[in-house]
């Protein structure tokens, strides 16, 4: 439930991907990490610093080699395969942001599936659902917004180097939340409008 907190994320966002956007060791992971601790901090030759980073990698190679296999939070591990890139966002961290957007992107094709809304389409692109792919990478709707972010960051925006972009400087992140939060109001007024409209 933390790692839901922290993320600001709904509660149908997977446990492994909201692990992941928040960087929070998912539970079991931790709970190996502290037992390995307790039972070599008194036969090892290592400083109790030195201990805790191996011992910090060791659990990020095993969350890595579980969210790898994950069957739930695909669409995440397609944007964050690489669960210690996200971990070192260095500049990121240092800037005040909110992981909502990031979270948004994973998350709001299940609109329909949780009957949010009546038709899996997107209003523009009949016969194309509206997936967090269409949205941010290819509806026509959100061209200017997409034309704008692109022209900040000199390149176009793919979701094979989307993490990459975001992660590159503290412009660049705050480019891209601007553009997700952007086309996420949007996306909440027409969801709304198309509540009233069936009501």
């Amino acid at each position: 439930m933390s790692a839901l907190r922290v993320a600001s994320a709904f509660r149908t966002v997977s446990e492994e991907a909201v692990c992941v956007i928040s960087g929070t060791l998912p539970l079991r992971v931790l709970a190996k990490e502290r037992r390995n601790l307790y039972h070599r901090k008194t036969t090892t030759t290592l400083s109790a610093e030195e201990l805790r980073i191996e011992e910090r990698q060791k659990s990020i190679a095993r969350w890595q080699r579980q969210w790898d296999a994950a069957e739930k939070g695909r669409w995440t591990h397609y944007l964050i395969p690489r669960i210690d890139v996200w971990l070192n966002r260095v500049t990121v961290k240092s800037t005040s942001i909110s992981h909502r957007c990031y979270q948004d992107m994973a998350a709001f094709e299940y609109l329909h599936r949780f009957k949010h809304d009546n038709s899996p389409e997107c209003p523009s692109c009949p016969g194309v659902i509206e997936n967090a792919k269409h949205v941010f990478f290819e509806c026509p709707r959100f061209y200017p917004q997409r034309d704008q972010l692109e022209n900040v960051l000199q390149q176009s925006i793919q979701p094979e180097t989307i993490v990459e972009a975001m992660l590159s400087s503290k412009a660049s992140w705050n480019a891209i939340n601007t553009f997700a939060t952007e086309v996420l109001i949007d996306l909440r007024s027409i969801e709304r409008k198309r509540a009233s409209d069936n009501n």
